[in-house]
């Protein structure tokens, strides 16, 4: 049994199929092409991410990293999935569950990151429609949430183009590159009859 079917739930498809992209949960032989994809792009990602720690590329962060999105998966409380081109298998990105709550609020956020070479492809609008199939259908939640920085019209639209409502201006909501930012929140509900 590989440690997938371990650490997530038995029920879910470890492998979630598009028709330009696929998903899966990240492994530790996914460190070379991850941590080069992340050095080729730290230019283009740092503005919109925490800032990296000094060792954010080392084997043995990337490790604690899968360790800990494993740890998460068991308790049901965040997933990790690496994305990658169907026709030629190269990983070009992220997009991660985060904050999955239970109860009365049946929620979680996301959040993401794509190569700056495979922009405008619509690689990450078809990612974010297949994470949302995922959340609510597997995961069976009923709200998503996405925050965005407001200057980062790219990601905005694509959350808009994936029936995202923008809720409003929340303010000094994260830590990105060492400064509290202002984030636009955005939204997606299940619609149900119940």
């Amino acid at each position: 049994m590989s440690f997938l079917t371990t650490y997530y739930p038995k029920k879910l498809n470890f492998e979630i199929n598009g028709f330009k992209i696929y998903l899966r949960p990240p492994d530790y032989k996914d460190w070379n092409e991850w941590s080069d994809l992340r050095e080729k792009n730290e230019t283009y990602l740092k503005p919109w991410e925490p800032s990296w720690s000094p060792n954010e590329l080392a084997r043995s962060s990337f490790v604690k990293r899968v360790r800990y999105f494993e740890k998460l998966a068991i308790q049901e409380r965040a997933y990790s999935f690496l994305i990658f081109e169907r026709d030629n298998k190269n990983l070009i990105g992220e997009i991660n569950i985060n904050n999955v709550q239970r109860g009365v609020v049946q929620s979680c956020s996301i959040g993401y990151w794509i190569a700056e070479k495979r922009m405008g492809n619509g690689f990450m609008t078809e990612a974010i429609s297949l994470i949302k199939k995922f959340i609510f259908n597997e995961l069976e939640l009923h709200r998503i949430e996405a925050a965005c920085l407001p200057r980062n019209l790219r990601s905005l639209n694509t959350l808009k183009s994936n029936e995202f409502v923008k809720e409003g201006l929340v303010r000094k909501y994260l830590k990105i590159n060492g400064k509290w930012e202002d984030h636009i929140l955005l939204s997606c509900i299940k619609e149900s009859n119940e």
